[in-house]
């Protein structure tokens, strides 16, 4: 019959509590045995000795008077001491001079243990049968000076000791009993409570939901993190190892230290760990109002679909196009007018004139490498010449073709945002000659991008609270672009500034290359 879980975990606790209960108790037991009987040993030895040295009993021996004083002293010592039944003194001739029978004082003492103590002057124990029943005894002789003049019997009743004994070994047993009942009860308490606590399911039926949730969560594709509510680490699945390159889950969760910490939950907010970009979902586990731990999905960038327009600038792409688009067709426009009213000389000068803007375009833009970042700036300088802007890339401004772990789409969503925001508060001012000016420099470490305009003044001075998704001083449904420009600048541990000085503006940004 197979046993459940609460009865095998009563059975096994009581089994396993059994062994040094029983143990423990056979030595206590034995220890007390021991401690009883040598108590009886030491005391009828004190006694003897103390009686063979009184100065009355060995006066009465020497003088042989035998007039009851002995037999008072003798019951004396008897009434106040309980481990002591019987004092026999007696002198070399075994004539007794104290008994518990009074009518025996006078007579021999006729026991053979005493053979050893009148010839040899021995003092030792003795376990005899005498008149008074079986008696645990010692015998000490009585000297006077180098002679010996009697000997003392000091006993104890067997069947006293053996009745101890018997009580001693009945108390301790009915005590393990009690231990036991005690225990079998407090160990039914503790079984029913953890199997309330494991939702009185079976081992194997939690070892079957245990194996069907690590199939569940090595098949998902995300990368999984459990943390329980002390922030360790209980469950990683197979495929969080898939994403990284010497994979180490602390670098996971001190990046995600603060969130954490604050007990905040995002989904799909995007990190750089181990110089990967991922995609991560926070979430806390809470059951009945209590906070049990942590829940960390991580998903790769490339595999992020719905999030593509979000990652790879297609606004700022889309825009890009229409601007060249817009300009071809303007161009278009002015030289069939030239053509139709015969000026072939004034179309071709127009022509000329449009390739030597590009070709000025393209010496403007010659160290800026990445062709992504170069065809934004000169859609966007199309764009400000509609606008009626000046656009300018500081002679100095240099952009590497590959940026490590930056993205070039990533640059393309700050930059075209920062110039987009320029573009409408010079639009917005009175200023004559309006100016956004753009620089871009890139080293080993870092890529630093500074735009600075002379449109209108900003009219939050808080770059933290400017940068919230949806705070816009253009109206509703707007502040987008900041957000988009701070989440890429997180991204990348770098930082966000910005000042104003001369009726200017600047905003200053740095993404760092690396952790």
């Amino acid at each position: 019959m197979k046993i459940n879980f609460e009865r095998k975990l009563v059975l096994s606790a009581i089994f396993i509590a059994l062994i040094p209960l029983i143990f423990s108790y056979g030595i206590f037991i034995n220890d007390k045995l021991d401690k009883y009987d040598q108590t009886i040993k030491d005391m009828l030895r004190y006694s003897a000795y103390d009686i063979s040295t009184n100065t009355l009993v060995k006066e009465k021996l020497i003088n042989n008077e035998n007039d009851g004083a002995i037999q008072t002293y003798a019951e004396d010592i008897i009434s106040y001491n309980e481990f002591i039944d019987i004092i026999v003194i007696c002198d070399m001739n075994g004539e007794k001079y104290s008994h518990l029978d009074e009518s025996q004082i006078g007579e021999i003492f006729v026991n053979p243990d005493k053979k050893s103590v009148l010839e040899d002057g021995k003092a030792y124990y003795s376990l005899m049968e005498g008149s008074m029943g079986v008696t645990f005894r010692w015998f000490e002789p009585i000297m006077d000076g180098e002679k010996q003049i009697g000997f003392v019997m000091v006993g104890k009743y067997y069947s006293d000791i053996s009745k101890v004994n018997l009580m001693v070994k009945i108390n301790y047993i009915l005590l393990f009993l009690i231990t036991i009942i005690v225990s079998v009860i407090l160990f039914k308490f503790l079984a029913r409570k953890t199997k309330k606590e494991i939702f009185d399911m079976e081992p194997e039926e939690i070892g079957r939901l245990y194996n069907e949730k690590q199939t569940i969560i090595d098949s998902v594709e995300n990368g999984i993190i459990v943390l329980n509510k002390y922030n360790e680490v209980i469950e990683i699945n197979e495929n969080y190892y898939k994403l990284f390159n010497n994979f180490d889950v602390d670098k996971v969760i001190k990046r995600l230290e603060s969130y954490i910490d604050e007990k905040q939950c995002f989904k799909m907010k995007e990190f750089v760990i181990q110089n990967k970009k991922v995609f991560i979902t926070l979430s806390s586990i809470v059951s009945n109002e209590e906070y049990l731990g942590v829940l960390i999905l991580l998903s790769d960038k490339n595999n992020i679909d719905k999030l593509a327009k979000e990652i790879t600038g297609i606004d700022e792409a889309a825009k890009s196009l229409r601007a060249n688009i817009h300009e071809f067709k303007n161009h278009l426009h002015v030289i069939l007018g030239l053509i139709q009213l015969e000026l072939y000389s004034e179309a071709k000068k127009y022509i000329l004139d449009i390739q030597k803007v590009q070709e000025d375009n393209s010496i403007e833009f010659l160290q800026i490498k990445d062709c992504c970042v170069r065809a934004l700036l000169l859609s966007r300088k199309a764009v400000a010449k509609e606008k009626g802007v000046k656009l300018t890339l500081y002679n100095e401004s240099i952009l590497w073709e590959y940026h490590g772990i930056i993205d070039s789409n990533d640059i393309v969503t700050i930059l075209g945002n920062l110039i987009e925001n320029s573009f409408e508060a010079c639009s917005a001012s009175n200023n004559l000659d309006k100016l956004v000016e753009v620089s871009l420099n890139e080293d080993d470490y870092k890529i630093e991008i500074k735009v600075k305009d002379n449109g209108l003044p900003l009219v939050y001075k808080n770059i933290e609270y400017m940068t919230i998704e949806g705070v816009s001083s253009k109206g509703e449904e707007r502040g987008i672009g900041l957000y988009l420009v701070k989440s890429k600048v997180e991204l990348y541990n770098g930082n966000i500034e910005v000042k104003e000085y001369k009726n200017k503006k600047i905003f200053c940004i740095t993404i760092l290359k690396g952790e």
